[in-house]
């Protein structure tokens, strides 16, 4: 005799392999074996997560110096070179390959990008390389040109002419590719919200799906001080249009903001800046605001000290004599070990994460501000805090333990009278076991989900709402590694921006890429799952999209007109169609998965199904607006449900499905009895419950 089962929900996630035997728990029942590529609801459905929509390459600071094709000055010229006036011109007097070449420090084994125009043309072929590496395609006529060379191990950029060469070279630029990228957030208001792209000694801006640029269409670039290996170490806070950054290798800076294309990046010019902020001493890394102060903490030399400025000066940390409430003030933690602190979090008191536990700092009692004289510190927890800032979900801080593979949230319980930081993680332990986390971010709308970046390039979320008992984890992969993640506001949600290195053509490039709002729809015209993607919405319908060139020879997944098309390969930047198409999505292929644990119940003679002989006759699933699964007991046995019905237009894609439907399972008695589900296709998938038939043998 067969029963009806019912998943419910899917609120719990990913749990670890480790917790295959406890079906007493009472998360095992809305837990799944396996996550991949899909995200859970607070209410309780998973759904696929939205494709990432290439914004634009990034690419290190400009390496030539302003005005290099001034003067002979820094260049080696060749036989038929001169250097003046803005270009170098070859009069094709050499005899021989005459070089034109110039040390601008290039690393060996890196991948740059040459810019050049060539104007003035008359015979012979030009080459450009960098440091002796890869050699560009010869140039035989005046235009605008860009090439990438793989750095030998000269350190120099190089014009190569042959012995027939006449011509002349302007606007030499070259950058580095596949930079170490970090996202930074910049919010003003869900109006002026901006991501900030942070390289090698260089920034730039991005805002409405696409970077800023100036009145001349050149993006707005901001040098600044922090060297690739300092980006990891950068900390920050806002307070309207300025930022205020910290790293213990370099004194404080202020980013400023005047209008969209005017940015600025200066040392902070603190009045009475406190002596033990040095070169020598090192300087904070920890900044936060709290009471009207702007607080530091952390130098090398003062790890446990806190400094903060005048009430309301943010940036003088003067003193009076005599002493007076609203001076600044310092104060250095008391404990039995070095606790050097990590991170600050301002709330009704200065949460603080040391190395050995979690402190609050606040004035001499409940009602006080802090003053240079009243000034209460308590530690409350002792599990130690990496230095990733916590991210702040209500009135929780989820932070991460020192050793960054253990999430736990900080709260206050009324029962203990004190803070209390439970793992969130000990359910799901094997995603962070071997891995750790390097970056996160929270996107409180629409699903309340902190996105982390794992070391090895895997991103995993966390949808969490506290209030409604929802901790579920899941795993999110692509075609590349993720590096980078942060989060802004949007017109109708908050936007996950990512960093993703990828490779293309046997070169590493970083990507900026967004995922794409939540899908909502009644047709999947206009579904975005696919990565690294473009969209194109034109009147009239073609077979020819061009603009891929970021993907140049990989196959590519497309959506045209809601249909799903057979797989393409980008030839020269361009797709090609077999049959016309209006509104095509384009881009990187993603596979989502999801498995149940063992399932549990269905014994006739009473006790327990697992280990048992069970079969599943047919599976119930129960859809929102999704489209094209696979079903099965596992992922080398699925089946595809057809979805197109007569009522359908011809040539038209099937209608979105939202019910349950019913897939018939091929498979005779086994002991675990799992359901696995599969979306290949660039299409939704949503699955609110899952309802197997179930015979146990007893």
């Amino acid at each position: 005799m067969s029963v009806s089962l019912i998943m419910t929900n899917f609120s719990a996630g990913e749990l670890s392999p480790r917790l295959g035997g406890r079906v007493d728990l009472a998360k095992y029942s809305n837990g799944l074996a396996l996550l991949d590529n899909m995200y859970t609801h607070p209410h309780g459905g998973a759904s696929r997560r939205t494709g990432l929509r290439f914004i634009r390459e990034s690419v290190g600071r400009e390496l030539m110096p302003g005005g290099s094709l001034d003067s002979t000055a820094g260049w080696t010229l060749g036989d038929g070179w001169t250097v003046a006036a803005g270009n170098g011109s070859c009069d094709g007097t050499q005899n021989d390959l005459a070089v034109l070449s110039r040390d601008i420090g290039l690393v060996e084994d890196t991948v740059y990008e040459i810019g050049f125009t060539v104007s003035g043309y008359a015979a012979g072929e030009l080459a450009v390389c960098a440091g002796d590496g890869t050699v560009s395609v010869p140039v035989t006529a005046d235009g605008v040109y860009t090439f990438r060379s793989r750095c030998g191990a000269s350190a120099t950029v190089e014009l190569r002419a042959d012995a027939d060469f006449i011509g002349a070279v302007e606007d030499l630029s070259v950058r580095e590719t596949g930079p170490k990228t970090r996202l930074i957030p910049f919010e003003f208001s869900t109006e002026q919200a901006y991501v900030l792209a942070f390289t090698d000694r260089n920034m730039r801006v991005f805002k409405n799906g696409g970077i800023v640029v100036d009145a001349d269409g050149t993006p707005v670039e901001v040098a600044t001080p922090y060297k690739e290996s300092d980006l990891a170490g950068i900390r920050f806070t806002q307070s309207a249009d300025v930022m205020y950054l910290v790293h213990p290798e370099i004194q404080p800076y202020k980013l400023s903001r005047t209008s969209h294309v005017d940015w600025s990046m200066n040392i902070v010019p603190f009045s009475s800046a406190p002596s033990d902020w040095n070169s020598t001493n090192g300087y904070p890394s920890c900044v936060t605001f709290f009471e009207e102060r702007l607080c530091f903490a952390a130098s090398p030399q003062k790890p446990q000290t806190i400094w903060m400025s005048k009430s309301g000066a943010y940036e003088d940390f003067g003193v009076s004599s005599p002493v007076v409430d609203d001076d600044a003030c310092t104060y250095t933690l008391s404990a039995d070990q070095v606790n050097a602190i990590r991170w600050m979090v301002s709330s009704k008191k200065l949460i603080m994460g040391t190395s050995g536990g979690e402190w609050w700092l606040s004035g001499g009692s409940s009602a006080d501000m802090v003053t240079p004289n009243s000034v209460m510190v308590r530690r409350e927890t002792t599990h130690g805090s990496a230095s990733l800032p916590p991210v702040v979900v209500g009135g929780v801080m989820i932070f991460l333990q020192r050793e960054g593979r253990t999430v736990r949230e900080l709260s206050y319980s009324f029962e203990s009278d004190g803070y209390v930081a439970p793992d969130l993680t000990i359910l799901a332990e094997h995603l962070t076991r071997t891995n750790s986390i390097l970056e996160w971010a929270y996107q409180q709308s629409p699903d309340s989900v902190i996105w982390m970046v794992r070391d090895d390039g895997l991103m995993l979320g966390l949808t969490y709402l506290r209030e409604h008992e929802v901790v579920g984890f899941h795993k999110h992969r692509t075609d590349g590694k993720f590096r980078s993640v942060c989060t802004i506001p949007g017109p109708t949600q908050e936007e996950l921006w990512t960093v993703v290195e990828r490779e293309v053509g046997g070169i590493s490039r970083c990507y900026i890429e967004r995922m794409e709002n939540q899908f909502s729809g009644e047709s999947s015209r206009d579904a975005f799952f696919v990565d690294s993607g473009l969209s194109y919405d034109q009147e009239t319908a073609d077979t020819v999209f061009t603009g891929l060139d970021h993907l140049e020879g990989k196959t590519v997944s497309v959506l045209a007109d809601g249909a799903v098309r057979p797989d393409v390969t980008v030839i020269n930047g361009a797709i090609t169609l077999a049959a016309p198409a209006s509104v095509v999505h384009a881009g990187l292929p993603y596979v989502s998965d999801m498995k149940t644990l063992r399932l549990e119940g269905g014994s006739m003679s009473g006790g327990t199904a697992q280990g048992r002989m069970k079969r599943i006759s047919h599976v119930t699933v129960r859809l929102f607006q999704s489209l094209g699964l696979q079903v099965g007991y596992d992922g080398e046995h699925l089946e595809r449900a057809p979805f197109r019905t007569t009522a359908d237009l011809v040539g038209g894609p099937p209608s979105l499905y939202s019910g349950d439907y019913e897939v018939k399972f091929n498979r005779g008695y086994d002991r675990d009895g799992q359901v696995h589900i599969r979306q290949d296709q660039p299409l939704p998938l949503t699955v609110l419950a899952l309802i197997p038939e179930v015979s146990v043998y007893s």
